[in-house]
């Protein structure tokens, strides 16, 4: 045998046993059957089977969570409760009573409102704060001259004072800006005695009231306005 066959002879050789190398090695990685890949779940491994010969595309997606494999790597636990109860509501906190009938709406101190006083309101605020308007009380215009409809709340300070035999108090009267402010001190000190005459001639004690003009000096609204007025021209009972 020449030398040129025996080159080809061990060529041959070479080729056969590189070709039974790489048909071993192509069967043996064939030969497994799964592989175990992390799926993206903290601690948790997903077994996923791998058939032989098959390519795995770089584009597969993750399972769904209702799919079968991932119902078989996780399975749902009966001991984790789909429904938590809702907590028991707490009690309602009881609610006071109101005192609006005992205790006027105050405003800086004073009753905002036309309301006719009762004995019982005008305690419970001048307990309160100390001192109440009366209103109601009106006069004719420029006069001392009490009008008819002044009547209820006249009364009505009269039973407080009857309700109190040992209260003294000073009755004020106030004015408005409406008219010629240089009567306001006499006239509103002229209200404030007719008022006190008319408690007195009723039986009260002399020595429990005094009356006291306070003009326009103490306005509790703004005189530019009718209404403003109004809540200016008032007769207030001051405890002492």
């Amino acid at each position: 045998m020449n030398t040129f066959s025996q080159k080809m002879l061990r060529f041959s050789l070479r080729l056969t046993v590189t070709s039974l190398v790489f048909l071993c090695l192509t069967a043996s990685i064939c030969e497994a059957k799964s592989y175990k890949a992390i799926v993206g779940y903290e601690n948790e491994v997903m077994e996923i089977p791998l058939v032989p010969g098959r390519v795995i595309s770089t584009k597969a997606k993750m399972p769904l969570p209702a799919s079968p494999q991932m119902n078989t790597a996780f399975p749902v636990s009966d001991n984790i409760p789909t429904v938590v109860p809702a907590a028991n509501p707490e009690p309602a906190p009881e609610t006071l009573v109101g005192i609006e009938d005992m205790v006027p709406q105050m405003e800086d101190g004073f009753p905002n409102t036309t309301v006719i006083p009762t004995p019982e309101s005008l305690q419970a605020t001048i307990d309160a704060v100390g001192r109440a308007i009366v209103n109601g009380i009106n006069f004719e215009f420029d006069s001392a001259n009490l009008a008819d409809e002044s009547l209820p709340s006249l009364n009505a300070v009269l039973g407080y004072l009857r309700n109190n035999p040992d209260v003294r108090i000073a009755i004020e009267g106030h004015c408005d800006t409406s008219g010629d402010t240089s009567l306001n001190p006499a006239l509103s000190q002229a209200r404030a005695d007719a008022v006190r005459d008319w408690m007195i001639e009723r039986g009260v004690d002399s020595l429990r009231i005094r009356a006291v003009g306070m003009s326009h000096t103490k306005p509790i609204a703004d005189n530019s306005t009718a209404e403003g007025q109004a809540r200016n021209r008032r007769v207030e009972l001051v405890k002492e």
